[in-house]
């Protein structure tokens, strides 16, 4: 499906030594006459007598994405010069925009084209949608990481400052869907329910006639693909014409435009990238950000698909089209991503030059014809085994035996009764891979699932608590996201507190288990549950970085406290549900020296407003998550009774991070140990468990 033409054994070295003459050289005969051509047919001049296009383009242009990064590698140890910055200063134009993409890494690419796309005066949200809605969840969140690495911002956060500074009130929900859609990690399966998309269908038709753009956010924004299309296609079938057809056929609105641009690239990317390069060709002035955007990032990946939907659409070659179009070395640059170099030539000589035919002096001159696919590769969050934090409660051994383990935990659960107490003190004496190999071990020796007997001979609070222990700890925290979330009142308590004090790669690996074990995203389900702003603010992928921008977090305190006076929620959904915790923190430490009172206190004046509750909880649980814990045990051990779901859930969680800290602070504030507590307001083997977890128990 890709146009790239790479030879299968390249040397950098060499590569990079040749670019090195291309760019330092003297001219040749040969070069005089290309770059004479060069300057007299490109009208803005791209090249100079500088830089040897032709030979640059023969070898960039003839290089996968690993190949490319490789040769920036030699290039800058053999002459510690940074390859990228000498093109910029030896080339030009559109033909240096080009080549620049180019020579990226591909998701640093995509990175770079978010930023410009989004720093433009009117930002051009056809970037975004492409990256949320065609990209799959790890690539999207390979870009997002490079977004952060480069730029030291989320690109959620970029994305709501930009776009809401730019547009205002006016188009403030546009700006929600995009945010939407890039912070989003989406289930990826293929599983579809057949009665969801009917409904849904439905749910969209009323939503786009009555204007209700929350309800086509949480659909379109959350939804996994094969579910949108089905949904997409039940609504066909239902009301008579495809949903874009509704979308745009009224006046011109920013957000249903942008719907209707998510709809097509989710339903047929391939047809979304030919429209995209018919208009960039055909308007009134050719869009050459849009034309270098399609054929650099689809290289690759699937532009001779795309190439062939154009050829069927419009009766001739894309080639055709870019060279008519484009000149100089922008245009030779174009022509050899799209395998055609040697566009003219062929054309001069009658020789084939529709879709799918080869280059004849590749053929002819033994040159291999390497159509890869995208490097993108899929990441996986691996965490590593770490030692214990010195902040942990738990008493675990160094190398206990799985084997040992498993066997005594058999005779535990079997026989006259269960023995609750070698339960406890086996498991309750393991951190997280341990408990992982003694269910592998009890499994493999009996053909018996630990969790399973456990759930059977174990009852009450005591099992609840042994259950979100033994799970492994993101598999746990998914199980506890569900449950809170089904609730017939939802408790958003959880998911704050893994939005705002999990690091971004917590959150996202809690994500991947949640969607292991529902088929569903987190955001879909929790847009499902949880309706209004609240749902917005919670799951972005945040920057992690320490940076401060002091003026802004001065700016921002401003900004906030009228928000909370005028109740205008999407102003402190876009700060708090976006900004990096460290900037937050900046932002609300200039609050309370502004305002004379922390930001909490302002938000609590409502104790009606759930979502002003939920911000004072994420906020919370960003300035100071060990108070924030602390503060909840309290709650759960004197309230009128006990709540043993908050109660087990802080424990449990803790045990391996933070519960020393956490217990130092409870007895600080209260004068009596958190213990001590626990003690007097749980009993039997409830009790025991959760003592043992706090290093409290014999």
């Amino acid at each position: 499906m890709a146009t790239l033409i790479a030879p299968a054994n390249s040397s950098p070295v060499e590569d990079a030594e040749a670019i090195r003459k291309a760019v330092h050289g003297s001219e040749s005969d040969n070069r005089l006459v290309w770059l004479e051509f060069i300057n007299v047919f490109s009208p803005d001049k791209q090249t100079g007598w500088g830089a040897d296009d032709k030979k640059i383009i023969s070898i960039i242009g003839h290089r996968n994405a690993v190949q490319r990064k490789l040769i920036r590698q030699a290039y800058e140890e053999t002459y510690q010069e940074d390859m990228i910055k000498r093109f910029e200063s030896e080339l030009h134009g559109n033909f240096e925009k080009a080549m620049f993409r180019w020579v990226l890494d591909p998701f640093d690419r995509d990175a770079v084209l978010a930023n410009v796309a989004l720093k433009e005066s009117n930002p051009d949200y056809h970037v975004i949608v492409e990256l949320s809605c065609i990209y799959s969840p790890e690539e999207l969140l390979a870009v997002k990481r490079a977004y952060q690495a480069r730029y030291h911002h989320s690109l959620e956060e970029d994305l709501a400052s930009h776009i809401s500074g730019d547009l205002g009130k006016a188009c403030i929900s546009w700006t929600i869907f995009l945010v939407a859609l890039a912070g989003v990690y989406r289930y990826d399966g293929g599983d579809i329910d057949p009665r969801l998309a009917k409904s849904e269908a439905d749910v969209l038709h009323n939503a786009i006639k009555d204007k209700k753009h929350e309800e086509v956010t949480r659909i379109v924004g959350t939804r996994s693909k094969a579910q949108l299309i089905a949904t997409f296609n039940c609504y066909k079938d239902e009301h008579g014409a495809s949903i874009t057809k509704h979308l745009v056929n009224g006046p011109a609105n920013p957000y249903l435009v942008a719907v209707s641009t998510a709809v097509r690239c989710i339903k047929d990317p391939k047809k979304y990238y030919e429209k995209l390069l018919r208009d960039a060709l055909h308007n009134h002035g050719i869009d050459e950000n849009a034309l270098t955007r399609v054929i650099v990032t689809r290289a690759e990946k699937d532009l001779k698909d795309i190439k062939e939907l154009y050829y069927k659409r419009n009766s001739v070659t894309l080639e055709h089209a870019v060279a008519k179009e484009t000149s100089g070395g922008y245009e030779a640059f174009l022509l050899t991503l799209l395998g055609k170099e040697n566009y003219w030539r062929d054309l001069e000589l009658g020789r084939d030059t529709s879709p799918g035919a080869l280059d004849h002096e590749m053929c002819h001159s033994g040159s291999l014809v390497v159509p890869r696919k995208s490097n993108a590769t899929v990441l996986h969050n691996k965490f590593a085994l770490k030692k214990l934090s010195t902040m942990a409660t738990l008493i675990a051994p160094a190398n206990p035996s799985p084997v040992e383990d498993a066997e005594a935990i058999r005779k535990a659960v079997h026989g006259w009764g269960t023995d609750e107490k070698k339960i406890i003190s086996i498991i309750g004496h393991r951190n997280a891979v341990q408990r992982k190999l003694i269910r592998q071990t009890y499994e493999e020796i009996y053909q018996e699932n630990l969790i399973k007997r456990f759930e059977s001979e174990l009852h009450g609070n005591f099992e609840k608590a042994m259950f979100r222990w033994i799970l492994d700890p993101l598999d746990r925290d998914a199980v506890l996201a569900n449950v809170a979330l089904k609730q017939s009142n939802p408790d958003y308590h959880v998911i704050v507190e893994l939005s705002c004090i999990y690091s971004p790669e917590e959150l996202l690996a809690v994500k991947r288990a949640y969607q292991a074990r529902y088929q569903h995203c987190l955001e879909e389900d929790l847009a499902s549950h949880i309706s209004g702003d609240l749902g917005k603010a919670l799951g972005v992928y945040r920057y992690d970085g320490a940076e401060i921008d002091t003026r802004l977090s001065k700016r921002e305190a401003g900004v906030l406290h009228n928000a909370i006076k005028d109740k205008n929620h999407e102003e402190i959904t876009r700060i708090v549900g976006t900004r990096s915790k460290a900037q937050l923190v900046a932002t609300f430490n200039f609050y309370k020296d502004e305002y004379g009172a922390s930001i909490t206190k302002h938000l609590v004046n409502d104790p009606a407003d759930h979502y002003l509750a939920a911000v004072c909880t994420a906020i919370r649980c960003i300035n100071d998550p060990k108070k924030y814990y602390e503060e909840l045990l309290q709650n759960a051990l004197h309230n009128h009774k006990v709540d043993e779901d908050v109660l087990t859930r802080v424990i449990v969680t803790r045990a391996e991070k933070d519960l020393k800290d956490i217990m130092e602070l409870y007895y600080r504030r209260y004068s009596v140990t958190l213990d001590h507590e626990v003690a007097k307001e749980t009993s039997g083997d409830y009790k025991a468990f959760l003592l043992t977890l706090m290093g409290k128990h014999d």
